[in-house]
């Protein structure tokens, strides 16, 4: 099996000095301790006792480790699950959490308002003595993990028995043993020790209860269940919860850090991508009498763990801390496990990581200028491998995407979060993810509840409009609400496709001509090369083949693919000559956007405002012409689908010319357009996106988390080359695509660690965003709404 912890010296350092006070300050303290005092710069030394010198830079805090905890593996003389709030999501055999479930405290929330909510199905919070349990009225559970070495282990698990007397606990469907029950009693139940080792690798722990429920009454209430390793220590077994890792306030020498406090053997692997600037800053000592040894080691799946730093600590009550800056630049956008290692210690004694973070580099990424005006155009129907610059040719055909891709900033992992056209405008305008707006399917619409970007934009003083020509964002699904403009261009109308664009090329025109220093925000969702279309007869008749005789003609060929995408023969429906025809008529239609693109940015350039205007263009869902999503709406979660172009032309031409190749979504266009009218906080509501400005820096620090995709109870999620699909309840489907682009290989058993990190990741993710969320209101879609779907070809 391979190891996935990822180095980040900074973090460490930071864990180690909370550590201290565990078991003083458990839940309380500071979260936010002053970190120790760093040196001056050596040209201080000079300055005048008078004048302060400049305080040294200081490194921007990305992630405290500490905080990581609940996705993280916990290992004491075996690995541990503790069954609290925090810390079953993502355990129980790739399940999800119920959409009812609340958010759940960490160090400074009152566990009392969590209790009794439900952790997982047929799993409720309890608690036994201050403590966090789960109670379990399922007859049976089953808990996935993966063992990093092999060797003989045995499961035991602390629980009280309530309508069960007997647990029968099974190992990847071997049967270890059967533990007694105490009713309303705790024990701490064990297995025997397997004979052979088990592998190293993914495998799953099942206990089933016997007994029978009476009146609904639970089998048991468990705080925690262990998959020992054997070992020859004298001292009783004590479980690590999360309350013994983190000290709050420890202190050594007197300066105080929030720790990760273990006790030896014991670990803590957390999942990393770092980015080449990153380092892991830490604080590392020792709690208690005697001394001890602590590693800081990087895993991968298939590699051998890697050594980062080794060092001695000493207690005592003139213990201090030992500084640790580790550079994570080697293993720059990789999916690793960081690993925190108390290797030896006294009896007694805990190694302190002491706010351990990630850090990037001392200068704090730059902002996007503020702008005057902010117009984004979302194309739907395209595919970004045929627009430049990542079909790698120029194309006389689309003249304003060419300029744009040498002129301005294109992002080469652009995602979207859904292949939901809805959804993705959704997630566009609001800034948060599907699970959070409650777009999830094709019939529902955006509640009037979530705030709009162009809702802030139009309560500050700022000319608003959106004019679509795509049904999906329609009033009927909830789109028409807080512009100060909004206009819809109906698909069958016989009206140019171009309309759209050209309304709002009339409107910016308008507006600035009536105020010189008017600020405006315009939304253009344009059809792109979505049919119908609109062809001259001599266009059609320059096409190959000269005598095409198959179903796709201009007008129908929406209502055409709609029906081959609904056959279960759809490879048989279109022929080559069928799919060059769509990949024809699609491009000439993109041609005339493309020119109509290009007369709004004229407008703007005459009104004086090009030099002071975010300008974005990307995409919906890229479902062009290709043979799997055929223009389709709601396609599988494929990476093609998902994959949108991105163009952004900052104010004063701000990276201009710059391709970017971190990771993007779409709610990185509403942050950044957030920001560069001005617009402030908002308080009480949770920020998902980036400023594309800081990203396209290149001075973040740190990879950002997975990008997740959801359609229904399906999930895609991507982090750096590895995605991970499938449905919550079954086992996902991992894809290496820097070895396997077409994703034709399940890796999950290969990569046991990365699949694991990237699963639990996406649930808390999924859980946090959707416990926000309104409830779903069905579109109002009405009869001429219906005609207009219908000819556009939706589902």
């Amino acid at each position: 099996m391979r190891a996935g912890a990822t180095s980040r010296p900074h973090l460490l350092a930071s864990l180690a000095t909370s550590a201290l006070a565990t078991l003083a300050l458990t839940l309380s303290g500071c979260r936010g301790c002053d970190a120790a005092p760093r040196e001056l710069p050596a040209s201080a030394a000079t300055a005048s006792a008078e004048v302060p010198p400049p305080e040294a830079p200081r490194a921007q805090e990305l992630i405290q480790l500490a905080d990581e905890l609940p996705g993280c593996d916990v290992e004491h003389r075996g690995l541990l699950f503790d069954w609290s709030a925090l810390n079953l999501p993502g355990r129980m055999t790739w399940g999800g959490s119920p959409t009812e479930a609340k958010p759940h405290p960490f160090e400074d929330q009152p566990r009392s308002a969590f209790l009794q909510a439900p952790l997982h199905s047929g799993v409720l919070a309890v608690e036994h003595a201050g403590s966090t349990w789960a109670r379990i009225s399922e007859r049976q559970i089953k808990i996935t993990f993966v063992l990093p070495e092999a060797s003989p282990v045995f499961v035991s698990m602390r629980v009280i028995g309530l309508a069960s007397r007997v647990a029968t606990i099974s190992l990847d469907d071997f049967v270890l043993g059967t533990v007694r029950l105490q009713r309303d009693q705790i024990r701490i139940a064990s297995t025997n020790t397997t004979t052979l080792p088990l592998d190293r690798g993914l495998h799953t722990v099942t206990v089933r209860f016997s007994g029978r429920s009476v009146d609904k009454q639970a089998f048991a209430d468990v705080d925690w269940i262990r998959v020992g390793t054997p070992d020859e220590l004298p001292s009783a077994y004590g479980a690590p919860t999360r309350r013994d890792l983190i000290a709050a306030g420890a202190a050594l020498g007197g300066v105080p850090h929030r720790s990760i406090s273990l006790r030896a053997p014991g670990a803590v692997r957390c999942p990393v991508r770092p980015a080449r600037t990153t380092r892991l800053r830490a604080s590392v000592g020792m709690l208690g009498p005697g001394e001890g040894d602590a590693d800081i080691r990087v895993i991968e799946d298939g590699k051998e763990p890697i050594l980062l730093h080794q060092l001695h600590v000493t207690g005592t009550d003139k213990a201090t801390w030992t500084e640790v800056d580790i550079p994570l630049d080697p293993f720059a956008g990789r999916v690793v496990s960081l690993e925190l290692r108390a290797v030896r210690s006294t009896r007694g004694g805990r190694i302190l990581f002491g706010d351990a973070a990630l850090i990037g580099p001392p200068e704090p990424p730059p902002t996007v200028p503020r702008a005057r005006a902010v117009v984004v155009v979302a194309l739907n129907g395209v595919e970004r491998q045929d627009l430049p610059p990542w079909s790698g040719r120029a194309d006389p055909r689309l003249p304003t995407l060419s300029e744009l891709g040498s002129t301005a900033a294109t992002f080469d992992r652009h995602r979207a979060p859904s292949t939901i056209t809805a959804s993705v405008i959704g997630s566009l305008l609001t800034g948060v993810p599907p699970q959070a707006h409650a777009l999830v399917d094709l019939g529902s619409r955006l509640s009037e509840r979530m705030t709009t970007l162009n809702a802030v934009a139009r309560d500050s003083s700022i000319r608003t409009a959106m004019f679509t020509g795509v049904p999906m964002s329609f009033g009927a699904f909830g789109f028409g609400s807080a512009w100060g403009t909004f206009f819809e261009h109906p698909p069958a109308s016989g009206d140019a496709a171009t309309t759209p664009i050209d309304r709002a090329t009339a409107w910016v025109t308008d507006v600035a001509r009536e105020n010189k220093s008017v600020r405006l925000f315009a939304f253009i969702h344009a059809r792109g090369g979505h049919p119908p279309w609109q062809v001259s007869a001599k266009e059609l008749g320059a096409l190959k083949p000269v005598d095409y005789a198959g179903p796709i003609e201009p007008r129908r060929a929406g209502q055409v693919m709609a029906r081959v995408r609904a056959s279960r023969r759809r490879n048989k429906a279109l022929g080559p000559n069928d799919h060059d025809r769509i990949r024809d008529l699609s491009a000439i239609a993109l041609g005339e956007q493309d020119r109509a693109v290009g007369a709004l940015i004229g407008a703007l350039k005459s009104a004086g405002l090009w030099d002071e205007t975010l300008f974005i263009v990307t995409g919906d869902v890229s479902s062009g012409p290709s043979s799997e999503a055929l223009f389709g709406d709601a396609v599988d979660l494929a990476e093609a689908p998902l994959t949108l172009p991105l163009y952004v032309h900052f104010p004063d031409d701000l990276y201009g010319g710059r391709r970017v190749g971190a990771p993007t979504e779409v709610v990185d266009i509403f942050s950044t357009a957030f920001s560069a009218l001005g617009l402030g906080a908002m308080p009480g509501r949770r920020v998902y996106g980036r400023d594309l400005t800081s990203v396209a820096s290149g001075l973040e620090g740190v990879g950002r988390d997975p990008q997740v995709a959801v359609l229904g109870e399906r999930y895609s999620s991507r982090w750096g080359d590895l995605v991970l699909y499938g449905r919550f309840g079954s086992a996902p489907f991992l894809c290496d695509l820097s070895l396997d682009p077409t994703c034709a290989f399940n890796r999950r058993d290969m990569m046991p660690l990365a699949a694991m990190m990237l699963f639990r990741k996406t649930l808390a993710f999924d859980t946090s965003a959707r416990a926000s969320a309104p409830q779903r209101e069905p579109a109002t879609v009405d009869a001429d709404t219906s005609a207009q779907l219908s000819v556009w070809g939706a589902p």
